[in-house]
């Protein structure tokens, strides 16, 4: 799909799981959180339930890169020849041509996908039935035909290893993977337990995909947030930013419009958009996602290593930082903020 035309540059926008265009394919639920078309083709994201016990695309690779949060249940990866056990809080990231696969091992289970640059979400659509409810599908839906997945993967980079996602089940013959040993990076896993975590403008931020794991592609946090804590207007002139809600309640500020953001909603603002947010839940869970990366730096210097997996004690202060280096890495990562009065009430 061409780039939107610079009259049609994108603008920021909160979209809510009950109101998003959703389709059922291969037993699972799909919602188009964010599409190419509204991202200039940077970015899409698909919230996913999965049937459950045995869901997931056996063995294959795409030329964008991918990244996978478990929002709930479970999920076994073989993913550039590592296994990986992923439960709720795990982001597994999968670099572009890095072969991989997943089966769903638990009930109950829902994924977050990402992929930039965006197209994926067109390859699912096209072989997808419109769901008629915002649940996972009736049984006994019938699978796309074989030559139409085949036509959408030669269409959209799908790569098919030891299999067709989408026409062929994943099984024991068709899920292993092998490495990319001269790759500049390799898939990863993290987990909010135990990725690096720091205090930062009033909150807890827990680093699960930086700049160095993703060679500067994206980078990835969840966030603790206590009541009030949020960011003051600004701009990231050179990156997206992102937000979906995991838990609680968010007032935005996206461009010119001021949002209510609930537990399943997510909010784009491309680079160069006015934003703003506070919680106004007792505590609010957030996955911010960054694109291109860098933000990490902000958060590691100017910020400190937690002492709990909580948000910092009421009058915690962050370190001193040498006169001017605040707004010198301000204007290195192309963060400004904003001189207008708060939105917030």
């Amino acid at each position: 799909m061409p780039g939107l035309s610079k009259a049609m540059k994108p603008r920021g926008f909160v979209s809510r799981p009950d109101d998003v265009p959703a389709f059922w394919a291969i037993g699972n639920l799909w919602r188009v959180m964010a599409s190419g078309i509204h991202t200039d083709n940077s970015f899409c994201l698909l919230d996913q339930i999965v049937t459950d016990l045995g869901g997931g695309p056996c063995t294959h690779a795409h030329p964008t890169d991918e990244g996978l949060y478990v929002v709930s249940g479970h999920c076994s990866f073989q993913a550039g020849g590592q296994t990986i056990s992923a439960g709720p809080g795990s982001f597994v990231g999968v670099p572009r041509f890095a072969e991989h696969s997943f089966v769903v091992d638990a009930p109950g289970t829902q994924l977050l996908n990402f992929y930039l640059p965006a197209g994926f979400e067109l390859f699912v659509m096209g072989f997808s039935h419109p769901a008629q409810r915002n649940e996972l599908p009736p049984p006994g839906l019938p699978m796309p035909p074989r030559r139409l997945v085949e036509q959408l993967s030669r269409d959209y980079g799908q790569i098919p290893i030891l299999g067709l996602p989408a026409a062929d089940p994943p099984g024991p013959d068709n899920m292993a993977t092998k490495p990319l040993p001269e790759a500049a990076v390799q898939p990863f896993a993290t987990h909010a337990n135990n990725a690096p975590a720091y205090w930062y403008e009033g909150g807890l931020w827990t680093v699960l995909a930086d700049s160095a794991s993703t060679d500067g592609s994206y980078s990835v946090f969840e966030q603790l947030l206590p009541q009030g804590v949020g960011a003051a207007p600004h701009v990231h002139v050179d990156a997206d930013e992102m937000f979906y809600v995991l838990d609680g309640v968010v007032e935005y500020l996206v461009g010119d419009r001021l949002e209510r953001a609930a537990k399943g909603d997510f909010m784009f603002a491309p680079r160069g958009t006015v934003t703003a947010h506070r919680v106004i839940s007792p505590t609010a869970r957030l996955l911010a996602i960054y694109t291109p990366t860098g933000i990490e730096r902000l958060v590691g210097s100017l910020g400190a290593q937690a002492k709990q997996r909580v948000p910092p004690p009421v009058g915690w202060r962050a370190p001193l930082v040498p006169d001017g280096a605040r707004e010198r890495m301000f204007a290195e990562l192309g963060y400004r903020t904003v001189a207008v009065p708060s939105p917030f009430k």
